[in-house]
């Protein structure tokens, strides 16, 4: 009997320490810590079942459902200062500013056509059964004339409308001979002229703070003259992934050694989110190698990473030292498939946040999307969520009734039109899993199964919502 409550009793322990351990670092602290539980718990088992059921009240202790799990991370999201960039670099930045309009677009009346500018009445008067054509404007020059009775002039897509006219009649639609042209299908008064302002007025806000810079962001920057702007720093994320398997790329494998893999994937994916990664080296299961590598992790970034470590093994130590560190986690256990052990965390001192992912690729993967990937984005004042669409899925997909499970897949087409096919074999530890997925499939708590051609909620990856 005392052994079956050892073995229960160990994850609690281990993840805080017992109220009742001795204060030092020696003998008598012996249940305190880690490293030391199996003697101190063995010998007191009893009382270890007690100590458990009272933690088990713990935050950190419960199972959260996912959006509770997703609520209390963005908590701990603190806004990064701004810094001024040329356009040049802006590419993919965070604005840190509303982008207001400097000036009316268009800045000027101009023609959304090759063709003529007229005097819309002159089609109506009998007596002008052609017009005189009296200049060529093209785009950039201003024009020299104002139009009189019976006068057009030919004008070019985006040239300043002469004064005097109001309406564009396209070149296809008219015919020029000798000076003169014959309009062949009159158009409305106003045709074809971008009046002034009819797009943007100055002062009016074009871009909110927290929109990420693309390509067409940056047009819309350049169109206003700005060729400074304010933008979020990037938050700097460290990367570190414990483990006595894992090793090097590039280094021969021993046996039941594998390669170093989520630290790849992760400053992939950290950098796709906007951020910067500073990725440590490969660390042993030894819990003072761990704990020097987050302070220096904590002197260089502002969010730590980790990959491994969190679960309820013997060496899984990185639960220990964030326990540490942190002073009691916020959380530790989400009801979710995959990922359910995720360690969160606020270092009392700094204030920087501290998360750490399971060991199986497609759990850290599911995790980033659905936690860190949002925590870093809000760090940047980006809080828009994945976009969530309804699709049939392509394929059965087994789910565990008692966790909300996501499901790596690609969207694809079936029969014209959109649907999810799931990437087989979804056990976690599959590296296939991780190949090209652009959205994760979401099976609901109390569903143990979805057939082919049933409807079910899709995230898309890399796709982004107000």
């Amino acid at each position: 009997m005392p052994s079956a409550l050892v073995r229960v009793a160990l994850p609690v322990i281990a993840s805080r320490g017992c109220e009742w351990a001795g204060s030092g670092t020696g003998p008598d602290a012996v249940e305190r810590h880690g490293d030391m539980l199996f003697g101190g718990c063995a010998r007191r088992g009893a009382l270890v079942l007690e100590l458990e059921m009272k933690d088990m009240n713990r935050p950190d202790m419960m199972d959260l459902s996912t959006d509770e799990a997703l609520q209390r991370v963005l908590e701990l999201a603190r806004e990064l200062p701004a810094e001024r960039l040329a356009l040049t670099q802006a590419s993919g930045r965070v604005l840190a500013e509303d982008i207001l309009a400097t000036q009316d677009a268009p800045v000027f009346d101009n023609s959304a056509r090759d063709g003529y500018a007229i005097r819309r009445q002159d089609l109506d008067d009998p007596s002008f059964d052609d017009l005189e054509v009296i200049e060529i404007i093209h785009a950039g020059q201003i024009p020299k004339r104002e139009l009189g009775p019976g006068q057009a002039a030919r004008i070019m897509t985006g040239a300043m409308v002469p004064a005097g006219a109001d309406t564009i009649i396209m070149r296809e639609d008219a015919r020029e001979e000798g000076g003169r042209v014959t309009i062949a299908r009159p158009e409305p008064r106003g045709a074809w002229v971008r009046r002034r302002g009819s797009f943007v007025s100055a002062g009016e806000r074009l871009l909110a703070r927290g929109a990420e810079l693309g390509g067409a962001e940056l047009g819309v920057l350049a169109s206003m003259g700005r060729a400074i702007v304010n933008v979020y720093r990037r938050p700097v994320v460290a990367v570190i992934c414990a483990g006595d398997e894992l090793v090097e790329v590039g280094q021969p494998l021993g046996e039941g050694q594998i390669y170093n893999a989520n630290a790849y994937m992760l400053q992939g994916l950290i950098e796709q989110a906007g951020a910067r990664a500073v990725v440590f080296p490969v660390l042993l299961d030894d819990p003072e190698a761990i704990e020097r590598t987050y302070d220096q992790a904590l002197g260089c970034a502002d969010v730590i990473v980790s990959s491994g470590g969190v679960s309820v093994g013997e060496r899984d130590h990185v639960r220990e030292v964030l326990d540490a560190l942190v002073g009691g986690m916020l959380f530790w256990r989400i009801k979710m498939k995959p990922g359910k052990p995720l360690a969160v965390g606020q270092h009392a001192d700094t204030g920087k946040v501290l998360l750490g992912l399971p060991g199986n690729p497609a759990s850290s993967f599911v995790c980033f999307h659905k936690f860190v990937k949002p925590l870093l984005r809000a760090m940047m004042a980006d809080h828009r969520l994945p976009m969530v669409t309804k699709l049939v899925t392509t394929a059965a997909i087994p789910s565990t009734p008692k966790r909300r499970h996501y499901v790596t897949g690609r969207v694809t087409h079936v029969d014209g039109a959109l649907a999810f096919a799931p990437i087989v074999n979804q056990d976690p530890g599959n590296p296939a899993i991780l190949c090209q997925p652009d959205a994760l499939g979401v099976i609901e708590l109390g569903v143990g199964r979805v057939d082919a051609g049933d409807l079910i909620e899709v995230e898309l990856l890399g796709v982004s919502r107000a």
